[in-house]
């Protein structure tokens, strides 16, 4: 029996012939476009153990940690092992398609060949740098040190038709995991700029709360101050309970929610401008949120909008001056919802409006610019949305964000 495998598959103990098989871990239809790391592998693993009569053939690639798994194998009645870094190591120093029974390396690779059942390998990836994947095969008809010619060729061959692919499908994963790093950076970002705010809005609570505890043993065989005591405290403790929910509202992304979920705009908009009241309150600004109950909800995840909606609200805050306003708002617009941000600011000019989009562009002379702006418009163009800047009516800017409506 024969079995088709690929994914991430675990380290765990040899099989003997006869045994169950492994179920396969990825199905790939005929035709399908394959551009991740390991549906490429499992697809050239499939062809060449199906061009070579091989009866073993797996890939071995590297986790982002650096540590090896196999990430495709196609075995007849056995499962495979995953391998140890040191073994990864030295099959990767080899050169082209190699016997692993032939050689300097005799002794090293013989133990490999026995252990994993492989005969030859063949690393994917240029020689100068670290390797992307390492592709094995073996069987009866190939026994180590004496693997027949054709079956190297094939081996190499299909090395070399993966290298620029697979190097691209690596470098798109990297990039992805980076661009996740800074997402990540950035939420935190403009929460480390509301620590001061956060800490002196637990502060007073937390004063009155004091305050009567010093009273209580003088007064407290007053009824009407052990009720008022009991009343305040409670309302402060409830306060300080509520601020550290939005908080970890903020902070804490929902992993288990997709990308694209269904996600209701009121509670986003509400829960921003608590967080910032006392930012706006301090630089004598006020904040406030509207959205229509009757809104559905947009297409993308809530920590996703709510990361876009706080950048956008820092950003106005600082742009108001003293006495003005930040609004947000959400409206239904044809076929999508529109959010708005808008405050009472000098405004963006017409010519600098494509630019303020740009990594580290700022209109602000006195400071550098950042990301904000920048991973906002990325994270609502991955949701199908727009984010541009345009006038608002009376002075100031309006960065309205349009979305799909989610099901």
């Amino acid at each position: 029996m024969r079995v088709d495998a690929s994914g991430a598959i675990p380290s765990s103990p040899r099989a003997t012939p006869g045994a169950p098989a492994v179920e396969p871990a990825l199905a790939l239809p005929p035709g399908e476009f394959l551009s991740d790391l390991q549906s490429l592998l499992a697809a050239a693993v499939k062809r060449l153990v199906e061009t070579t009569g091989c009866t073993l053939g797996a890939a071995w690639a590297l986790r982002p940690d650096g540590s090896p798994y196999v990430a495709a194998a196609s075995m007849e009645g056995v499962a495979p092992l995953a391998p140890s870094a040191e073994c990864f190591a030295a099959l990767a120093r080899l050169s082209g398609a190699s016997d692993l029974g032939r050689g300097r390396e005799e002794s090293a690779s013989r133990a490999v060949a026995i252990e994993h059942g492989f005969s030859a390998v063949a690393r994917v990836g240029s020689a100068d740098a670290p390797p992307v994947a390492l592709l094995l095969v073996g069987g009866r008809d190939d026994p180590p040190g004496d693997v027949r010619p054709r079956t190297l060729a094939a081996l190499a061959a299909a090395a070399r038709r993966l290298d620029a692919p697979a190097a691209a499908a690596a470098a798109l994963s990297r990039l992805g995991r980076l661009d996740e790093e800074v997402h990540r950076l950035d939420r935190l970002a403009a929460l480390g700029d509301l620590v001061a705010e956060v800490v002196h809005e637990v502060r007073n609570p937390l004063v009155s709360v004091k305050t009567f505890l010093q009273l209580l043993p003088q007064r407290i065989d007053d009824a009407e101050f052990r009720v008022r005591f009991f009343d305040v405290v409670t309302s402060e403790l409830r306060r300080i309970e509520r601020l550290l929910d939005v908080v970890l509202e903020h902070a804490r992304p929902r992993g288990a929610q997709p990308a694209d979920a269904a996600t209701p705009v009121g509670g986003v908009l509400a829960s921003v401008a608590r967080l910032l009241t006392h930012r706006a309150l301090e630089r004598g600004v006020q904040i406030e949120a509207e959205a229509a109950e009757s809104l559905p909800p947009v297409r993308i995840g809530e920590d996703r909008l709510r990361q876009v909606v706080l950048n956008l609200a820092l950003n106005a805050i600082d742009a108001t001056p003293q006495g003005g306003r930040v609004r947000l708002g959400a409206r239904q617009d044809q076929a999508d919802v529109e959010v708005s941000v808008e405050d009472q600011g000098p405004g963006v000019p017409p010519e600098l409006r494509p630019r303020i989009f740009e990594p580290f562009f700022s209109t602000k002379g006195d400071r550098p610019g950042g990301l904000g702006l920048t991973i906002s418009r990325r994270i609502v163009e991955e949701a199908g949305g727009s984010l541009a800047v345009g006038d608002r009516p009376g002075g100031g800017a309006v960065f309205r964000v349009r979305l799909r409506p989610g099901a």
